[in-house]
């Protein structure tokens, strides 16, 4: 089962003061080139402006008889680099090659050094940190959001041109003494196109990422969009507007500010100003995260503590926590949908982060014509009374008009609807009764049919017939694809669900009821064969739609709650699969009522996710209860109940209570090759779980041969590098190590462990405890020394 994942450690970026960016990749290179008299190219090098891990900066002339310029040369660090830098560095000289744009510092020119450095020449930039030039200045709230807007203008620009910035901050956004903001250092930018820049070797950019500013998909380590940017930005205007950073923090501690970063929801920014303001009231210090005072933060910005609070509180409040959202998804679609916000926002306009009420949208309607409505309002006294009793006489012969008209459009669209419904169903019929033809004697000629040889009957009929039908044809591509999912044969399962999904798509729209089931169909093949972020995305589509469609609360959108709680699981979010969990439970509930299979289900899942965080007699409970419902509704041979028993067992198992857990997993072994049969992936986990508990009760021999025919039947219908393969590689490891086997059993831990680290720490710490039994078994307790110390972290011990 997952567990949450550990948040990375990352180094702090070197927060440096300079004219031009900088790479921030940390200390532990070479020394840099000095500065004086020595030339790169056409141009003399002046003094160091900054440095970082990649580069060191500098500012240069060109002094050749061509003409004399002042210039940023910026120079590779180190004997040549490291092959990771030497790739950063000319990637971000590329980058720079391929914007022009007015706010964003220009490359004038590049090469090689004589010492074979490569080297690029940027436009030098005298001027300020944005902070530090926006509090220098005093300016006003809505002056820092004008120039903010012209940031998000930049980087705008390179999200159009497929770069996403990676380390916005505002050491990297330097403001002339004109007012101009340049965007500095894309050393660590992703190319949003590129293969291989998605590939690049992790290390460099962790290193020179800023935990204060990085997004929380960022510090995991997960796939980086344009929204990650928007979340850095968002970070830089709450520190433009409140004088510090969204957490309040007991020290700076990189895994601090990561861990909050992740898991700690930001404070308003009215609400961070308004404490700051009632401590500075009561003579109290401020918190570390916060050493300006509230008197010193306004002053600089709205004058007083209360009226910056007013000046927050509201429109800005919702704009920056939509940009600070921690899910992707939620946050603004584009840096530009954010600027536009704040337009929004100057102009007195509704902003899209707030819901749109009659009573908001009014009031930002009065407040933006103070006089017309005013003047409005005195003629309207004297219209009021005719025209109420002329607006009720309208009102009343409009609805009745507007009734009736309803009333024919609503019959004729259920004709229409009833129509189609039974030629489709004709339709599918026809053909099923064509497909279960086969099975006749005169057609079968004798033969043994298999329910297989008439599905694949089935598909190649679906391909080759009803091309004139598609939301037939789609349909039974859908009907098929799952039927072939529950039955194990996810390769062909995969094909079909696809087509069915693009198929109705087309037919239907990309809103579609019909659509949501089949993006949901499609998820949890996902989920099953291991691409959990896959699962995710399209469980997230299906909800959405199914909100838009069927209202907050439907038993549809429950089942996609749940089953977006299953794949943020299976991704180690541990939090928000139970918040997912809690949510479709309790609308299942008053939607269902407690009797019903959904509720039941929900039980079990949730019943996981308490499993996974260690919190066993709450698992149990939720556990039991749902086993009980599943036997009363669905009887004691369904494959439910069989998950259920399976889950009951391995709560038993953590416990302690082996013989228990050991008469439970026979009983389900039983009940799943009576019912899935002896190659489906569900008898595969009932076997590799029935065997871990044999190995914990010290009984290798019998446990080998069930690990064994678990990963036989994993490795035949999972895509390699599934985690349920290394996982049941784990098991048979720890088995092979108690017999005393330990080279055969090192190899498969050894295997198995990077994948479980990954899939989450419950998975990897069991991967940890396997590997330090064998080296201890083993007799050397040198090997074992390494990762019993990565136990001990994973465990949270000192």
């Amino acid at each position: 089962m997952p567990q949450e994942k550990d948040v990375p450690t990352v180094s702090p970026a070197l927060e440096e003061t300079r004219h031009v960016g900088a790479d921030a990749a940390g200390a532990g290179a070479a020394e840099p080139p000095p500065a004086g008299e020595r030339r790169v190219g056409p141009y003399l090098l002046m003094r160091e402006l900054g440095h970082g891990g990649m580069g060191t900066v500098y500012l240069a002339v060109r002094a050749d008889e061509h003409f004399h310029k002042r210039v940023a040369v910026k120079i590779v660090r180190g004997g040549g680099g490291s092959e990771a830098v030497v790739r950063y560095f000319k990637r971000e000289r590329q980058i720079l090659a391929g914007l022009d744009h007015p706010n964003i510092a220009k490359l004038l020119d590049g090469g090689t050094t004589d010492d074979g450095l490569p080297y690029f020449v940027m436009e030098y930039v005298e001027g300020q940190r944005i902070d530090a030039y926006c509090d220098e200045r005093r300016l006003a709230t809505v002056e820092r959001l004008r120039l903010f807007q012209v940031v998000c203008a930049a980087v705008q620009y390179a999200h159009r041109n497929l770069i996403v910035h990676r380390d916005l901050k505002p050491g990297n956004i330097i403001v002339t003494p004109d007012g101009v903001p340049k965007l500095l250092d894309f050393g660590i930018a992703t190319l949003l196109d590129s293969a291989a820049a998605s590939a690049a070797a992790p290390t460099a950019t962790a290193l020179a990422l800023t935990p204060e500013y990085a997004s929380p998909e960022q510090a995991r380590g997960e796939p980086i969009t344009t929204a990650s940017d928007v979340y850095s930005l968002g970070v830089i205007l709450y520190e433009l507007l409140t004088g510090q950073r969204p957490y309040r923090l007991k020290t700076r501690q990189p895994l601090e500010v990561l861990r909050a970063v992740c898991d700690q929801e930001p404070e308003k920014p009215s609400t961070a100003v308004g404490r700051m303001r009632v401590q500075a009231a009561r003579g109290t210090e401020t918190d570390a995260a916060t050493p300006d005072t509230a008197v010193a933060v306004s002053a600089t910005r709205e004058g007083t503590p209360a009226r910056l609070e007013r000046k927050l509180r509201g429109d800005v409040d919702n704009i920056l926590m939509m940009a600070l959202r921690k899910e992707p998804p939620r946050r603004y679609t584009s840096v530009e949908a954010f600027s536009e916000d704040i337009r929004r926002y100057l102009e007195g306009l509704p902003v899209h982060a707030r819901k749109a009420t009659p009573a908001y949208r009014a009031g930002k309607f009065v407040r933006r014509h103070t006089a017309g409505v005013a003047a409005a309002a005195a003629v309207g006294v004297l219209l009021v009374g005719f025209t109420v009793a002329m607006a009720v006489q309208s009102a009343r012969v409009a609805r009745e008009r507007d009734l009736a008209e309803k009333e024919r459009t609503v019959a004729q669209q259920e004709r229409a609807t009833a129509q189609r419904e039974r030629e489709t169903a004709q339709r599918i019929s026809a053909f099923l009764v064509d497909l279960f033809r086969i099975s006749d004697p005169s057609q079968a000629r004798g033969q043994t049919i298999t329910a297989r040889e008439i599905l694949d009957r089935g598909t190649a009929k679906i391909r080759t017939e009803l091309q004139d039908q598609p939301q037939v044809r789609a349909t039974l591509m859908d009907t098929m694809g799952d039927v072939l999912a529950s039955l194990g044969l996810y390769d062909r399962a995969i094909p079909l669900l696809e087509e069915a999904l693009q198929a109705r798509k087309a037919a239907l729209g990309a809103d579609h009821l019909d659509v949501a089931a089949s993006l949901s169909h499609l998820a949890t093949l996902r989920l099953d064969t291991g691409d959990y972020v896959g699962a995710e995305t399209l469980h997230r589509e299906a909800l959405a739609i199914r909100r838009k469609r069927l209202g907050n609360e439907h038993p549809d959108v429950a089942a996609s709650l749940d089953s977006l709680a299953g794949a943020v699981h299976e991704k180690g979010d541990y939090a928000a699969a139970e918040g997912f969990y809690r949510e479709a439970l309790v609308m299942r509930r008053k939607l269902l009522g407690n009797d019903h299979p959904d509720v039941a289900r929900t039980l079990n899942n949730l019943s996981t996710v308490l499993f996974g965080n260690g919190d066993y007699a709450g698992a149990e409970s939720l556990q039991r209860e749902a086993l009980a419902l599943k036997r009363k509704l669905l009887g004691n041979e369904h494959p439910h109940v069989a998950n259920g028993l399976n889950n009951l067992a391995a709560l038993l198992r953590a416990k302690g209570d082996y013989a228990g857990a050991e008469a439970l997993h026979r009983e389900v072994v039983a009940l799943q090759r009576k019912l899935v049969g002896d190659e489906h992936p569900r008898m595969a986990m009932s076997l590799a779980s029935y065997a871990d508990t044999l190995c914990r009760d010290k009984k290798p021999a019998e446990a080998e041969p069930l690990a064994r025919e678990a990963l036989a039947i994993f490795r035949k219908a999972l895509p390699k590098g599934h985690p349920y393969i290394a996982e049941t590689e784990s098991v048979l490891g720890g088995c092979l190590a108690l017999s005393g086997r330990y080279p055969e059993a090192e190899a498969l831990l050894l295997r198995s462990y990077p994948v479980l680290t990954v899939k989450g720490t419950f998975e990897g710490r069991e991967a940890l405890e396997r590997i330090v039994r064998l080296y201890e078994g083993w007799g050397k307790p040198g090997k074992a020394a390494p990762y019993r110390a990565k136990l001990a972290a994973a465990s949270g011990k000192s």
